[in-house]
């Protein structure tokens, strides 16, 4: 039944839906034909044998001592047809006397009073028949006597009668059927003008036009269509917004070290001393270490918009952060930053695990970055009932107090930050915790020295 209606037509399958229970009704009615005609064939036929019996009937005569019947040619000229039906008579008494017709026709099996008539079936000949026995009173000198006149016709013609008026039936309710499948195919092209009206409407949009569509030119059906496509179009001038300002800041970040490299290395020419070379030329290696990080930062948010849709599964977070923390451990040597790891219990979440590493891994670079020599950080994991408490605590000297509202935005950066810094860790984590249902919190630790965040994510 599914492969009935077709996905690329909704106008045939509006058309099939109505049509296939017209198609049912027009079983129903064509089945009530059949029987109506049925009915009306018998009906003529039983006519035609009543009415030559009866002509039959008219001609029986008392004479000359017994009784006499003349089967005229009108009685059998009623049954004329293409059909060529063969028809039989019989009039005999009631005692048994043949007085004309066919001795083998057979007669009923039911008494019959006089003036009264039966129909039954016959088989004459090897022939089904359609019969009548008619019982005609006839008057003798000693008084009355009765005779049975008997008349019987093949089906051929009676049978043809009924496919006539089945067919006629039959063509007469097609026809309105086809009538009415005309004019529903037309109505529903009409009320489908609006839908590709908008169709047009869509496809005629420049891409970068992402205004909503007014749903009062569709019928209401379809609103809830429109009010999705506009929500679709909200959320991708949402995402359009947030990239375009993403990559104008992103050309400004990238711009600035460029032009500052662009300069050392124009000064590394000029200079004549080996010293002053070698120090511009120092200078232009770490704008390129910084920018190699912001092009990294920048990959890994892309990262991020790429897996959004992944699905979550359980992931083992105290395995991932002892593996990404073992990872990072020459970098924070290289700093002089000290990494201590809490994770003594298991601690599973219900996490992208792509998107879990990003998280944890730009936490623990940025401490690595900014916490500053001789700092340590604290990596610390606390499974909860339904959460996982996941910090990365310092004790260096830490952003200002007015930095923490802020540091979550992209190319943010404290004022106290390490000028290797991209500004795009935290913002990185921000995302990433929203994503997965998390909550990301920035707070200065108690003792009033260093920087925390504090994410929690959900458990399995």
């Amino acid at each position: 039944m599914m492969r009935l209606f077709s996905r690329r037509s909704l106008r045939l399958n509006l058309l099939l839906r109505v049509m296939l229970p017209l198609a049912g009704v027009l079983s129903l009615t064509l089945w009530f034909s059949a029987g109506s005609a049925s009915r009306q064939a018998d009906r003529l036929n039983e006519q035609q044998l009543l009415a030559s019996a009866r002509v039959i009937a008219e001609q029986v005569r008392f004479e000359n001592g017994r009784i006499r019947a003349a089967v005229p040619p009108s009685a059998l000229e009623l049954f004329a047809s293409d059909s060529h039906d063969e028809v039989a008579y019989r009039v005999e008494t009631v005692d048994g006397r043949l007085v004309v017709g066919f001795l083998d026709l057979p007669i009923p099996s039911a008494s019959i009073r006089d003036f009264k008539y039966l129909f039954y079936p016959a088989m004459f000949r090897d022939e089904t028949m359609r019969a009548i026995a008619l019982r005609q009173p006839i008057v003798t000198p000693e008084g009355s006597t009765s005779v049975l006149v008997l008349v019987g016709e093949t089906l051929k013609s009676r049978d043809a009668l009924e496919w006539q008026l089945w067919l006629r039936a039959f063509v007469e309710q097609a026809g309105v059927v086809l009538v009415a499948a005309f004019l529903i195919w037309i109505g529903i092209s009409r009320e489908l003008r609006p839908l590709l009206a908008l169709r047009e409407a869509v496809l005629s949009r420049p891409a970068d036009h992402l205004e909503p569509f007014d749903s009062d030119t569709v019928q209401l059906e379809l609103h809830p269509l429109v009010e999705a496509i506009n929500s679709h179009m909200a959320r991708l001038l949402e995402v359009v917004g947030r990239q375009r300002r993403f990559l104008d800041a992103a050309a400004h970040q990238l711009r600035t070290p460029l032009a500052v490299m662009k300069t050392q290395i124009a000064y590394s020419l000029r200079a004549k001393a080996e010293e002053e070379r070698r120090d511009a030329l120092a200078a232009v290696g770490e704008g390129l270490d910084g920018m190699s990080r912001m092009t990294l930062q920048l990959l890994a948010l892309a990262r991020v918009e790429n897996i959004r849709n992944l699905p979550p599964r359980e992931v083992d977070m105290r395995a991932l952060v002892r593996e990404i923390v073992g990872s990072a451990v020459p970098r924070a040597l290289d700093q002089g930053v000290a990494l201590v790891v809490d994770a003594s219990e298991p601690a599973p979440v219900m996490v992208r695990e792509r998107l879990l590493r990003e998280l944890v891994s730009n936490l623990v670079e940025n401490a690595i970055t900014h916490a500053g020599s001789g700092a340590t950080a604290t990596i610390s994991l606390a499974p909860e009932v339904d959460r996982v408490v996941f910090k990365v605590e310092d004790d260096g000297e830490g952003p200002g107090e007015d930095d923490l509202s802020h540091l979550t935005r992209r190319f943010q950066r404290g004022a106290n930050a390490a000028s290797s810094g991209s500004g795009l860790g935290l913002s990185i984590v921000a995302e990433i915790a929203d994503i997965c249902k998390g909550e990301l919190t920035l707070y200065r630790p108690a003792s009033g020295k260093g920087f925390g965040a504090r994410v929690v994510l959900p458990g399995p």
